[in-house]
């Protein structure tokens, strides 16, 4: 449940810090509510429209449509998709691999430098850091961050990384900005800013929508994928007890698919390669907190010689 409202929040920039980085860049009369309604119409047709139209026909006329629904996401972008090259010849395998990962290329560039971008604001603001150290230490960071998604893919530490930080953080986070624009910012003041300047009227029942209806889904989301019930059967686990799925972020949070696999398995490679898999993800879980933690402590060291300063007063 989850992971398809992570995606959609990552591909939007919702629930991370570039979303509100474009809004610092935006003038108080400029249109909120069109550039808003714009930009996830095109961002979505071109990404879900033509990019079915590109990845899926081709796939599933090479492998089926039961193969092409099993293994949609990273895996088809990156392994089915130049496999699929391959079987066009030599030299329209090159042309067809050249455009296909340029494009991925340009859109994870100018990703990147969108999630830098907040990060270098922040050291700028509030520590005097220049643009050129504020790149620099944005650089290293994602180098020893992203580091060990390369060197140890097959231990699943991508994989740990894209759940937690790329999927399960985006839902809360996305409820976090919610609930601090409708309720703490205060929702007369956010419809005055979202309306301010705008070519066409919201509606007047996004207001309620706001304010009630999305922080709520949000929440049902985050709970329903917490508790996941066994093979997704939510009336069967109502009926007849509940037994989480591992799919659940709790069971994810135990590795307990992992152990699982782990204690039925009787080849001793096939055992070692589990409990490899295993430790890394525990050392990737450690980094993703340890970043946090870092980016937190930087945050409460801002928020204390802010006070000093005299530009909060409690």
């Amino acid at each position: 449940m989850v992971s398809s409202r992570g995606q959609i929040f990552f591909t939007l920039s919702v629930g991370m810090g570039t979303i509100q980085c474009y809004a610092s860049y935006v003038r108080s009369k400029d249109d909120i509510a069109l550039n808003a309604v714009s930009a996830g119409f095109m961002n979505e047709f071109v990404e879900v429209v033509f990019g079915s139209l590109i990845v899926i026909p081709i796939a599933a006329g090479y492998l089926g449509v039961d193969w092409s629904k099993e293994n949609a996401g990273f895996g088809m972008a990156f392994q089915t998709m130049p496999y699929l090259f391959e079987q066009w010849g030599p030299a329209l395998s090159v042309i067809a691999g050249v455009m296909w990962f340029g494009l991925i290329f340009f859109a994870g560039i100018t990703s990147s430098l969108a999630m830098g971008t907040p990060w270098m604001g922040f050291m700028r603001d509030e520590f005097k850091w220049n643009q050129k150290k504020g790149a620099w230490s944005f650089g290293l960071i994602t180098l020893m961050m992203g580091l060990p998604t390369v060197i140890f893919y097959q231990q699943g530490v991508f994989d740990e990384y894209d759940y937690w930080a790329g999927t399960v953080s985006l839902v809360v986070f996305a409820l976090a900005e919610t609930i601090l624009f409708a309720w703490i910012f205060g929702m007369n003041k956010g419809w005055k800013e979202i309306n301010q300047g705008g070519d066409i009227k919201i509606p007047s029942i996004y207001r309620f929508i706001i304010k009630w209806v999305t922080p709520l889904l949000l929440l049902f989301v985050f709970i329903g994928s917490l508790v996941t019930p066994l093979n997704n059967d939510w009336l069967g686990a109502i009926q007849n007890g509940w037994v989480l799925d591992n799919s659940s972020i709790i069971k994810q949070l135990t590795n307990a698919g992992l152990k699982e696999q782990i204690a039925v398995a009787t080849d001793p490679v096939l055992i070692k390669t589990l409990e490899e898999k295993l430790h890394y993800s525990l050392i990737a879980r450690f980094m993703l907190l340890a970043l946090f933690a870092g980016i937190s402590w930087l945050v409460y060291v801002a928020y204390q010689k802010r006070i000093k300063e005299g530009r909060i007063k409690l």
